[in-house]
């Protein structure tokens, strides 16, 4: 049960280059709840001014990707959102910082119910409803969970998705599997002593019997994919009408392109979908060289496709 929420001021500032010809200023207030047994979470709100008459209508949310690590890490990217007329939601996943809590709790569940929190705090408490429109910006992790928060909340208006798709977890690693298998080289499972199609299914069979937080796979607990392995996301994707831009990175070794590929043979004919699989770059968006395309990414498909959908 949460008990109140703190605002903790002040703030951070940052001011970086904007595709190499602008200044984008951020600055960033932090908000913690005060829960009962003593947890709380952490959220940040960034806009360009800190006066708090300088709430903009629009707020984008930052879902970060399955890493455990601070949402801060992303602020320098939010800095460039505020340029582009929002204001911007970051929320800690919670006990990132405390590893023995964190694998206790991280699960999909909880995930959710911690993002759900933080947004309707800032839209009614500190927007007071007056927000017009939430766009999500979602990564790996972060973009499983998305569609369904889109559909649950009537202001999210746009949705982009980097690194994900419409196929369950199960489905996911079973392709994954397949790909390492048949390309030869010795990748993530091989290294984990699973060796074949059956041993696979077997530990997944286990995982999906014993959720417990202290057995690992692939670096997660089996709670942790337990919550994940059924999850059917696509059921989301069916119900939204509202522009979704879904990129992946044709080399990703985390999550396959033919996740994103399914929802292209599925909804490609929808006008609100579109889909982006980009040639050669990895789940960070990095070539062969390990050089960031990001920035590429960001210009060619994602900043066109949010002054587009801005327009409608």
């Amino acid at each position: 049960m949460i008990r109140g929420i703190h605002k903790i001021i002040i703030f951070f500032f940052f001011s970086i280059a904007f595709l190499g010809c602008h200044s984008a200023d951020m600055f960033v207030s932090c908000f913690k709840s005060v829960e009962a047994g003593g947890e709380s979470v952490t959220f940040y709100l960034g806009r360009k001014n800190p006066n708090s008459t300088s709430l903009n209508n629009k707020l984008l949310v930052l879902l970060q990707g399955s890493e455990r690590e601070s949402v801060t890490s992303r602020f320098l990217w939010g800095a460039k959102a505020t340029e582009l007329g929002f204001d911007m939601l970051f929320i800690e996943k919670f006990a990132y910082f405390d590893s023995v809590r964190y694998e206790k709790t991280n699960c999909r569940e909880r995930r959710l119910r911690d993002i759900y929190m933080a947004i309707n705090y800032v839209k009614n408490e500190v927007y007071k409803n007056n927000l017009k429109e939430i766009v999500i910006y979602a990564e790996n992790e972060g973009a499983e969970l998305a569609p369904e928060i889109a559909c649950e909340d009537n202001l999210v208006k746009r949705m982009i998705i980097i690194g994900n798709g419409g196929l369950t977890y199960e489905e996911k690693l079973k392709i994954l599997f397949e790909k390492e298998k048949s390309q030869g080289y010795r990748g993530i499972f091989a290294s984990n002593g699973i060796n074949t199609m059956d041993s696979l299914i077997n530990l997944l069979e286990v995982i999906k019997l014993n959720p417990c937080n202290n057995k690992y796979f692939l670096g997660h607990t089996y709670q942790y994919w337990n919550s994940y392995i059924n999850y059917d996301n696509d059921k989301y994707y069916a119900k939204l009408n509202i522009p979704v831009l879904d990129i992946m990175g044709e080399k990703d070794s985390r999550i396959p392109c033919e996740s994103v590929k399914y929802l292209m043979e599925k909804y490609g004919d929808r006008k609100n979908y579109t889909f982006r699989i980009i040639q050669g770059v990895n789940q960070d968006l990095a070539d062969s060289k390990g050089k960031s395309q990001y920035e590429k990414v960001l210009k060619e498909f994602i900043y066109p496709w949010i002054e587009k959908t801005g327009k409608n």
